[in-house]
């Protein structure tokens, strides 16, 4: 079919030569149009069934590992039992993965910290999550605790990639950028799970956003400190393509996800007690 369409319009969109099989420059141009094309006709069937009320197809979503096990819970079986002719896909991905597959289109949705300074995404904010430090050394003494105060000798991360360890390099770097640092990063995963059980097996510490802390056994509950003024929190957005066309979805998604944490996150009145990361 594709190469009875190449005939037809008399440009080889794919160059089959290579070892490989390859777009030509002149494939890339008509593929990208064809992308606008599909795109003003999905437009035009949301811009249809919106007026009737009716939400229906696939909604693709990619989610950060960070944010994923806490926030998932909260709202999926919600906003599924609210749009029952809504086929939700959820999919963990890396930032960079989710700013690609917008781009692509292979998801129309991502969930993840921002900002993110992309002109070709749309990003609304969703909740502001405060930073906690999850201290298993047994030295911890007081309830909170200054960022320039941390064993850093001590502090444990995810693997390069994942968006909490720029954000805790980010913390870090705020206090710190004028002393030596002893940091070790030789555990490396994708998992906070496994971030947190490493952490306590070794006696270590690590920073984690506050939703992770509402999952925690009664006895790790003691173990967690909250940061002294000023208070680090991350930033949790919603994140489509300028030129996405299921907008009703997506401002259905955000209200729900927002109604879901309301209720778990402490409120933070004084904007000028955040240091955003």
């Amino acid at each position: 079919m594709i190469g009875r369409y190449e005939d037809e319009i008399g440009i080889k969109i794919f160059n089959r030569k290579t070892k490989s099989v390859s777009i030509t420059s002149e494939g890339e141009k008509i593929i990208d149009s064809l992308r606008i094309v599909i795109n003003e006709i999905e437009f035009l069937n949301n811009v249809i069934q919106e007026p009737k009320g009716e939400l229906v197809g696939e909604l693709k979503i990619g989610i950060i590992p960070a944010v994923a096990p806490y926030l998932l819970p909260l709202l999926l079986s919600k906003f599924a039992n609210r749009f029952p002719n809504v086929n939700i896909i959820v999919k963990e991905m890396t930032t960079s993965q989710i700013q690609e597959a917008l781009k692509n289109r292979s998801v129309d949705i991502g969930l993840l910290a921002i900002p993110l300074a992309d002109n070709d995404l749309v990003e609304r904010e969703l909740y502001k999550d405060p930073f906690l430090v999850y201290d298993c050394s047994g030295n911890k003494i007081n309830s909170k605790i200054f960022v320039e105060n941390l064993d850093y000798s001590k502090l444990w991360l995810l693997e390069e990639g994942h968006s909490l360890r720029t954000q805790v390099f980010q913390i870090c770097e705020l206090s710190s950028q004028n002393s030596k640092r002893n940091l070790k990063f030789e555990f490396e995963s994708g998992s906070m799970g496994s971030l947190l059980n490493f952490t306590k097996a070794s006696k270590g510490i690590t920073i984690i956003p506050y939703l992770a802390s509402l999952g925690f056994p009664t006895d790790d509950l003691i173990s967690l400190v909250e940061f002294d003024h000023p208070i680090s929190v991350r930033s949790v957005g919603l994140i489509t393509h300028k030129f996405f066309v299921k907008e009703q979805l997506a401002k259905e998604l955000q209200k729900t996800i927002q109604e879901s944490v309301k209720r778990f996150i402490p409120e933070i009145i004084d904007s000028q007690m955040m240091k955003p990361v």
